[in-house]
Order: C-alpha cells, then structure tokens, then sequence
C-alpha cells in the first residue's frame, strides 16, 4: 500500500483518486528510505507531518479467549474537510478536500484513542455499515470527538486479521452528524470476533 513519494501525495489512498495539479511537486517532501503510508506536506508555509498515521496494529482479546490483530488505517478525512464555494481550488488536496487545522490538530489523539477500543462499546451509525466511537475525554467538553470506522477481514491462511479504517473524526456538529437517540451498540472485542469468524453482528438488547 505504499507508494514512491511524490505519488503518495498525489493520490487518494485506496481510491485511486488524482489529486489536482494545484498540489506541485514542490510542496512534497521527499520520502525516507522505508517509505510512508503517508508523506508530508505543505500547507502554505507550514509543513504538515502525517507520520502520527501510520498503519499501526491493535492487539484485541476477543471473548472466545484468542487474540485478533487489529490492523488500523487512517482516511485523509481525519485531517481533512469537506470544500466550500469559499475554498479556492488550489486548496483542494486528498478527495478534493480542504486541510483542516482543527481535524489535523485532533488527529494526534487518534492512535491512543484506537488503542482503547478492545475495552469499549462501540455504536451503529445510521447507515448501518459504519461506527462510530464517542470520545468523551473532557466531560465539560460537549462536543464529543466522533470516530467512524469500518472493520473488515483481510489477508489469507497466515495472515488472517481485521482491517480497521477510521473513516472519519471530528468534534460533533449536530448539522454533519446526529447520532440515532438509541443506537445499537456492541462491544468491540466481540465485534471483532465475529467479524473474523464471519458471524452475524448481534446487537446489545435496548
């Protein structure tokens, strides 16, 4: 999954997306011999390091008593967002959205947060094949950071695992997202366990 630098910044991970032309080549920042998932970049004068998201694994104690490699992928989307008629085009970068200071400037918090999932209950968005995470690290704080994510199982007989891709984080934003009143919720180790197995999801009872 990891392309020679300037390419890995000219295109979309995973989606194979081109990146405009207004991102020249100058603003990339040539890779280091082992190669990053994703390089840096600027962003005016200001160099934007995305070596926080690197592809990084999760050990998960599922209920059956194994544990399941959790591999974690990151979206641009967590240090990006959606463009406005406001935006100029040459601030369009990955998926032909805008930096976010604000989302970038969360995104440092990611990888930890992840790391505690094996110990948390996660919820069903309203699309029903995401989740979403609710991080509620300053209680005073009432706009919870929302994490959205996939899990799916990839690799073969000897490398079997459940690849994790954080979609999406932001702070809450009752315009972008509501979560449902009650949704249904599971923990995320048995999550994982049944995604691995190729079982059913079976929800919490409400």
């Amino acid at each position: 999954m990891k392309d020679e630098l300037p390419s890995s910044l000219r295109q979309t991970r995973r989606s194979g997306q081109v990146m405009p032309s207004t991102v020249s080549v100058a603003n990339v920042i040539p890779s280091s011999p082992e190669k990053r998932y994703w390089g840096p970049f600027f962003h005016g004068n200001n160099l934007i390091c995305l070596s926080h998201l690197e592809p990084h694994d999760v050990p998960c104690v599922t209920p059956d008593g194994h544990t399941r490699r959790v591999r974690v992928i990151y979206s641009p989307h967590v240090f990006t967002r959606g463009a406005t008629p406001q935006d100029p085009l040459t601030s369009l970068c990955f998926d032909k959205r805008v930096y976010c200071p604000d989302r970038y400037r969360e995104s440092f918090r990611l990888p930890g947060i992840v790391a505690s999932f094996p110990n948390v209950k996660v919820f069903q968005t309203h699309e029903k094949r995401n989740y979403l995470f609710l991080a509620v690290d300053l209680p005073a704080q009432a706009d919870r950071y929302h994490i959205f994510f996939e899990v799916s199982k990839e690799g073969g007989k000897r490398n079997r695992h459940v690849l994790l891709r954080v979609e999406s984080a932001y702070r809450g934003d009752p315009e972008s997202y509501t979560p449902p009143k009650v949704p249904n919720s599971i923990r995320f180790a048995m999550l994982v366990q049944n995604v691995f197995l190729e079982r059913p999801i079976d929800f919490a009872p409400r």
